[in-house]
């Protein structure tokens, strides 16, 4: 795969920048007041004295957690067995590796596109907003939690987790730049590439090119 010029990236196209920025400053934004009011609302953890709204009956709820793992409350450095200090600091360096991956996915994306700003925007901005509460009190405050149960060949599935805002952009960035990717390969791959693809038969002389035109 050829790597584009550098006139046909989004990293100099101030329209592409426009939708990244204002999509990781909107939505960084939302995670933070979203987290804020449910803590407010909620009082905190249930074994600390919070409580819990219900606000779909046998499916979604708000309760509030501390995470102090990876998205979605998946502790890694449990499984890992990892310390505290040690698995602060490989979410902290995985949170920065995402952010740098994701930069650069959207710096060599094609100028000029609509959505893949706005995918990347969510990603940083979910990736950001978990690094603020990291920073500010040592853990990631969750507030959303699943609570339907379903039945699969006979098996009880559940969701454990309680996730936020920020968890929920990046579900949805990292499938949206991946589908983008994907299905942009799929159509230029049967496409030839500058230069490098088949040209078009010659066309065939014509009579009067191939034994000259006759005077009158």
């Amino acid at each position: 795969m050829q790597t584009p010029t550098r006139k046909g990236v989004a990293v100099t196209d101030p329209a592409s920048h426009l939708r990244l920025w204002a999509t990781v400053v909107a939505g960084v934004a939302l995670d933070l007041l979203s987290k804020y009011a449910a803590w407010a609302t909620l009082g905190g953890p249930p074994d600390e004295g919070g409580r819990q709204v219900v606000l779909l009956p046998g499916w979604l709820r708000l309760v509030a957690g501390r995470n102090t793992g990876i998205v979605f409350g998946i502790r890694l450095s449990e499984m890992l067995a990892l310390g505290p200090a040690a698995g602060q600091a490989l979410t902290l360096a995985l949170t920065a590796a995402t952010v740098a991956l994701i930069f650069y996915v959207f710096a060599v994306s094609p100028r000029g596109s609509r959505w893949i700003p706005v995918w990347c925007g969510l990603i940083l901005a979910g990736a950001l907003g978990n690094l603020y509460d990291r920073l500010a009190f040592g853990y990631v405050r969750d507030l959303i939690q699943f609570t339907g149960r379903f039945r699969v060949a006979g098996l009880a599935l559940e969701w454990p987790y309680v996730f936020n805002i920020a968890d929920v952009y990046l579900s949805i960035g990292v499938i949206a730049v991946a589908l983008a990717f994907l299905f942009g390969r799929q159509a230029s791959a049967g496409l030839p590439s500058q230069g490098g693809g088949s040209s078009p038969p010659p066309r065939a002389p014509s009579k009067d090119s191939a034994h000259g035109r006759s005077g009158p």
